[in-house]
This record gives structure tokens, C-alpha cells and sequence, in this order.
């Protein structure tokens, strides 16, 4: 049986090749996601076709999520290995062409929007620097650890706000490539608040498509506006890796429950990423830590997980899927046998009229101890209203046309997605019409108890069926 928690897992040199792809596709990767903070064109290219020449191959469904770099608040090229820098001495960083032993920066506003005491970190904490003056151009910081300064590595301000717009003019040329590539899902960098993402649908809306928008939390800013961000996004990601650097490291375990329990009560997919088995990069285990991560990413309630250097870059892609979902089956056959380890939702007194028909559907297939629940629909909103309860029951999902089977492919628990543009609009004989599609595809046999709901907005049926 797949895995009910979705891997998202990362393309890159280590895995564009087309037979690794339909073994990763066959392990358990749901979600193929590329980073455009790296690659050109051509290489973006080459894992887009092999992908979808895996999918069609294998028969395993997969989407295409597209990362947008963002503003690049990294330090520019600089010589050699690196520059090398001595607890307590003083550092330039410019954003002029630099002299000798000057930190070059990418972001040219930088020096503007840092005061005096003011700390940047470079290279995910790496390097620890306190600014003591800054010009309009330079920042004349105090090193407060040795260490080495490389080329385009990232800088985070933790104590100041940085004013960057998130979406950059490459990200601008970057979204007309994926969406006339077709992309499933665009993942917006750095977002400070929900107008962030308005704008980005507004740009996905003006190329006539409706490609959805995944707000990756990485920002303190984003923390403060986490209600409307999720309202406006479709999907959301616990960024760990710049959050831990953005707020206290020792704060983003409670973070990631309350934006996970927050994402669950609007029934919106999310993805817990960053150093999920960072170890896997270069070692052919991970560690007990890891592990432990992962599932409690699960006991979390979060819908994906998110594999980066390990699947793109490592030396055991593969491996990597692999043992995510080995994690992800483990304990969710566990949940089984105990579902107390998994929070309860809470349940709304004041439940709409589809996510009524949504709970009564999963209560009812308890009760008769049915042996599936169908979701008929055409948006994806109601089998994300089902599955935010997280069901045992198995689901099978009936949907109107290929790009919403695609973008279920991260929802928790929806494995088996059917397309039927059909049966999404049947309102007189659904019943009979799913139990004759569940027969062709031989999911059924005589006998078996089913749940159907179709919770659409012009129709609210919950009915049970005998095959």
C-alpha cells in the first residue's frame, strides 16, 4: 500500500535521469519539485519531459511544483574558496564593486534597510555578523565568530525588516516558463503577508491559467500574518530552514503545530520541509533523529514532507524516497492501532453544509464499516474537507480532468484518483454510474459497502451503496 503522508521531493543533477525518476515515482514521490534558485532553462526542461515521460510510464500520478527564487539576499562572488574572517574583526560588505577583502552584495538596498546593531547571518547561520555603521552603499559589521565567507550564500536579518518585493523580475520570467510549461504548483519565496500572494494570482490570472500558489513561511513577518497568508494561498510550507534563522531556532517546533493545526482547520495541504534527512545527502542512512522528525511530522498532521539536496544534489536519491516512506507507512499503520498519538481536530459547531456532508460521509463509513468512501468532485475542495479529518476508510477520488488529479497528488491520503468527467456531472443516476466505473477499474467486488459524497456547490448527496 502507497503512503498516505506525500513526498515532495526535489529534481536536480543527482536525479534527471528518466529511469531514476519512474524508480522514485514507484517509491513513493508524489510531488516532483523544481528550484529555480538554481539550473537554467534547458536543465528545467530536460526534468520536466522525463517526468512526465515517468508518470505516463510508470501509470503513477505526479505534480510539478515550480519554487521561485525570490529576492536574492545573498553575498555575491567572491574570490577563490572564500574570504576568511576572525572573531571581533570588522567586515565590509558593499554593494558597490568591491575592493580588496569586501563582501559583495546581490541585494543592492541592503546597507538602506540594517541599523547599528542590526545581526546578519550568512550561509544559514553560519557566519554571525553585528553591524556597527552602514553608508548607503556599505555595511561595516564586527565578525562575531572565525569562519569563511563564500560566494552566493544567503543573509538573513533577523533583527530588521527587509523591504525586497518576493516577487523579482527573474521570478516574473521564471512563472512565464512554468506556466507555459504547465506547472501544477507555484511556491512564492519569502512572503510577507497575503498581498504577496494576490499578486502573484493576479500575474498566474493575466496568462489565463489557475495554477495554484503554495506561500512557503520563512519570514517573521509571515508568522505575524499567518491567518490571512493561509486564507489566500492554496497551500502552505513550513520553510525550516531561513524561519529557524528569522525567529529562534528553539521556536519553529512550535511554529510548524501551529501552522500545521491552522492549515488543517482551513482544509488547506501542508508541507513540513527543510533538513527532513539532511544526513541522506552523503550517508546511505539517516538518522534516529531524522526519523523521528519525519513521523512526528505525521503525528503533526501535516500533509507532505519535502525532500531538497537529498533527492537533488545527494549521492542517494532514491534511498532518500524510500526510506520516507517506509517512515510514513510505519506510522500511519501504527495510527491505526492507536489513534489517540494523532490530535483531534477540532470540530467546528457551525460546520458549512458541504463540510457537514464531508464529516457525516467519514462518520457514516465508520459506523458501516464500509470498505471505501468516494469523492466525486470537480474542484478538489471536497476531498481536501474529507481528508483534513484524516479518514482510515480508504478513499477513492473521481475528478472531472487530469490537472485537478494532478494537484490532489498532494493532499494526504488520495491515492486513487479517477477521471470521469462524466460521472462530476451526473446528478440523476451517480450511484449506479460509480459502482459500474469502480467495477471496470476492478476495485470492488460483490458485496462491499460504499459511501459516495458529492458535496459540490450545486449538489449535496451522501449516500451508501452496495456493490
Amino acid at each position: 500500500m502507497p503512503q498516505r503522508t506525500k513526498i515532495v521531493a526535489t529534481l536536480g543533477p543527482a536525479s534527471d535521469e528518466l529511469y531514476l525518476m519512474e524508480r522514485m515515482l514507484q517509491s513513493g514521490m508524489d510531488v516532483a519539485r523544481l528550484n529555480f534558485s538554481h539550473g537554467t532553462y534547458k536543465h528545467h526542461q530536460k526534468l520536466i519531459t522525463n517526468l512526465r515521460k515517468a508518470s505516463k510510464k510508470t501509470g503513477y500520478n505526479v505534480a510539478i511544483l515550480q519554487d521561485l527564487q525570490g529576492p536574492k539576499i545573498r553575498t555575491g562572488i567572491v574570490p577563490g574558496d572564500g574570504i576568511k574572517v576572525k572573531k571581533h574583526e570588522k567586515i565590509t560588505l558593499t554593494a558597490l564593486k568591491p575592493q580588496k577583502n569586501e563582501i559583495p552584495l546581490q541585494y543592492k538596498k541592503l546597507p538602506q534597510e540594517v541599523k547599528r546593531g542590526d545581526i546578519l547571518l550568512i550561509d544559514d547561520g553560519l557566519i554571525e555578523l553585528q553591524v556597527l555603521s552602514r553608508t548607503k552603499t556599505k555595511i561595516i559589521a564586527k565578525a562575531e565568530n572565525n569562519g569563511v565567507i563564500k560566494s552566493n550564500k544567503g543573509i538573513n536579518v533577523p533583527t530588521g525588516e527587509i523591504q525586497a518585493s518576493s516577487i523579482t523580475a527573474k521570478d516574473l520570467k521564471d512563472l512565464r516558463f512554468g506556466l507555459k510549461n504547465n506547472i501544477d504548483y507555484i511556491a512564492l519565496s519569502f512572503v510577507k503577508s497575503a498581498s504577496d500572494i494576490e499578486t502573484l494570482r493576479r500575474h498566474i490570472k493575466k496568462a489565463k491559467k489557475d495554477t495554484k500558489i503554495i506561500a512557503k513561511i520563512e519570514r517573521k513577518e509571515a508568522i505575524a500574518n499567518l491567518e490571512e497568508i493561509i486564507e489566500a494561498a492554496d497551500v502552505i510550507m513550513v520553510a525550516r530552514g531561513d524561519l529557524g534563522l528569522e525567529i529562534p531556532a528553539e521556536q519553529v517546533p512550535i511554529y510548524q503545530k501551529e501552522i500545521v493545526h491552522m492549515c488543517n482547520e482551513h482544509a488547506k495541504p501542508v508541507i513540513v520541509a527543510t533538513h527532513v534527512l539532511q544526513s541522506m545527502i552523503h550517508n546511505p542512512r539517516p538518522t534516529r533523529a531524522e526519523i523521528s522528525d519525519a513521523a512526528n511530522a505525521i503525528f503533526d498532521r501535516a500533509d507532505a514532507f519535502m525532500l531538497s539536496n537529498e533527492t537533488a544534489v545527494g549521492d542517494y536519491p532514491l534511498k532518500a524516497v524510500q526510506t520516507l516512506a517506509s517512515v510514513a507507512r510505519a506510522t500511519e499503520k501504527e495510527l491505526k492501532k492507536r489513534p489517540f498519538l494523532l490530535p483531534t481536530l477540532t470540530e467546528n459547531s457551525r460546520l458549512s453544509t458541504t463540510d457537514a456532508t464531508c464529516l457525516n460521509a467519514i462518520n457514516l463509513a465508520n459506523n458501516i464499516h464500509a470498505k471505501h468512501i468516494i469523492i466525486v468532485t470537480e474542484s478538489g475542495y471536497t476531498a481536501r474537507q474529507i481528508t483534513k479529518y484524516r479518514p482510515m476508510t480508504n478513499l477513492i477520488t473521481i475528478v472531472c480532468c487530469e490537472n485537478v488529479k494532478r494537484e490532489l497528488a498532494m493532499v494526504w491520503g488520495l491515492n486513487r484518483i479517477l477521471v470521469s468527467e462524466e460521472i462530476t456531472k451526473d446528478k440523476n443516476n451517480l450511484e449506479s454510474t460509480v459502482l459500474k466505473l469502480l467495477k471496470k477499474q476492478n476495485l470492488t467486488l460483490k458485496g462491499d459497502k460504499i459511501v459516495i459524497v458529492n458535496a459540490g456547490k450545486n449538489r449535496k448527496l451522501l449516500s451508501t451503496v452496495r456493490a
